[in-house]
C-alpha cells in the first residue's frame, strides 16, 4: 500500500469489503459497486493522485486537502462534499481538538482524507473486516455520521461531572488550581460549540437534500444525528452558563473574603486610633508633661490605654458593628 493511501477497499455488498492496493486505484470515477479509498492528505501523493482522476472536480480537491476546514455540506460534480469534525479521542489529546474527516461522496465511489486519526473511521473499517460493516456508500455515510456524532457524547458527560463536581465544592471555596481547571473547561465548551454549530447545518443539509442514492433508513439514521447534535450543542450551551456562573461565584467569594478582611482591620483601626492619638501626646519630649517624676506614671498611663481599650471594644459590640 502506498504511503498516501491509509485504506483503499472494495465493499461486497453483504457488510464485508476486499482490500485492494495502491496499483488498483481507479483513474476515473467507479459506475458500478462500492469502493472506498481513503488518503493521507498530508502526503503530497495525495494531491497528485486526485488530480489524475477524471470526474473528480478541481474544488473537491482543493477541499479533501485544505489545512484549515469548517464543517459543511455542499453537492459538487456528481456527488456530495461534506466535512465533518469529531472529537480527538487519541490517547495524550484535548477532545475539544477536533480533527476534520472530508468525504466526497458519489453513488459508487468514496473518497476520504484525514490529516489526523480519527477513531470513528478505524471503527467502520473494523465492522468491515468483521462482515457487520456498511453495505453501499450511502451507508458508508451513515455509519461515519452516525458513529462521528456519537462519540462526542463521552465528552460531554465528562464535562459535566467534572462541573458538577465543582459546583458541589464551591461553597467552601475555590481549591489551589480549581479556577485555571475551570477557565479550561469553559474553553473547552467555546471550542466544541465553535465546529458543532456549522456540524449541525451540514448533517442538516444533508438530510434535507436527500440524495438520490441513500435509502430512507439511511436518511433517518443521518436525522437522527442530526437531533443528537442539537442536544449536544443545548448541552454545551448549558455547561457555558454554569461555568459562567461558578466564575462569578469565585469573583464574589474573593471579594467577600477580601471585605471581611477589611472589616476586621477597620475595627482594628478604630480600637487603635484613640490609642495611638495618647501615645503620641504623650510621647513629646517637652516640658510640662505630667507624670514625668512619677516613678508608677508609666503604669498607670497602660491602665489607662487596657480600659480604654477594653471599653472602646464593648461600645463597638454594643452597636453592633460586628
Amino acid at each position: 500500500m502506498s504511503e498516501f493511501v491509509v485504506h483503499h477497499l472494495e465493499l461486497d455488498g453483504t457488510g464485508g469489503a476486499q482490500k485492494l492496493t495502491a496499483n488498483e486505484l481507479p483513474s476515473n470515477l467507479p459506475e458500478t459497486g462500492c469502493r472506498w479509498v481513503h488518503l493521507d492528505a498530508t502526503k503530497e501523493a495525495s494531491g497528485d493522485w486526485l488530480s489524475s482522476v477524471e470526474g473528480v472536480p478541481d474544488t473537491v480537491v482543493e477541499a479533501l486537502l485544505a489545512e484549515e476546514t469548517r464543517p459543511r455540506m455542499v453537492k459538487m460534480g456528481r456527488g456530495a462534499l461534506l466535512i465533518l469534525r469529531g472529537v480527538n479521542l487519541n490517547p495524550g489529546s484535548d477532545p475539544s481538538d477536533m480533527v476534520s474527516l472530508r468525504l466526497w461522496v458519489t453513488p459508487h465511489f468514496i473518497i476520504s482524507s484525514r490529516r489526523r486519526r480519527l477513531l470513528s473511521v478505524q471503527y467502520v473499517m473494523q465492522t468491515l473486516e468483521e462482515g457487520e460493516g456498511p453495505t453501499n456508500t450511502g451507508d458508508v455515510l451513515a455509519s461515519l455520521t452516525v458513529k462521528l456524532i456519537g462519540r462526542m457524547a463521552s465528552v460531554l458527560v465528562d464535562l459535566e461531572e467534572e462541573l458538577s463536581d465543582l459546583e458541589e465544592g464551591i461553597g467552601e471555596g475555590f481549591k489551589i488550581g480549581q479556577r485555571e481547571l475551570l477557565v479550561q473547561r469553559r474553553q473547552e465548551t467555546i471550542r466544541l460549540r465553535r465546529f458543532l454549530v456549522p456540524q449541525r447545518e451540514a448533517i442538516h443539509a444533508l438530510a434535507q437534500e436527500a440524495v438520490a442514492w441513500m435509502t430512507v433508513v439511511q436518511l433517518m439514521q443521518v436525522k437522527e444525528a442530526e437531533n443528537d447534535i442539537v442536544r449536544y450543542i443545548e448541552g454545551l450551551e448549558a455547561l457555558r452558563e454554569r461555568c459562567q456562573l461558578m466564575q462569578e461565584e469565585y469573583v464574589n467569594l474573593q471579594a467577600e473574603k477580601m471585605n471581611a478582611r477589611m472589616y476586621v482591620l477597620s475595627i482594628l483601626s478604630g480600637i487603635f486610633l484613640p490609642l495611638g492619638f495618647l501615645t503620641g501626646l504623650f510621647g513629646i519630649n517637652i516640658g510640662g508633661m505630667p507624670g514625668t517624676e512619677n516613678s508608677e506614671a508609666f503604669w498607670w498611663f497602660c491602665f489607662v490605654l487596657l480600659v480604654l481599650g477594653i471599653g472602646q471594644f464593648w461600645l463597638m459590640r454594643k452597636s453592633r458593628w460586628f
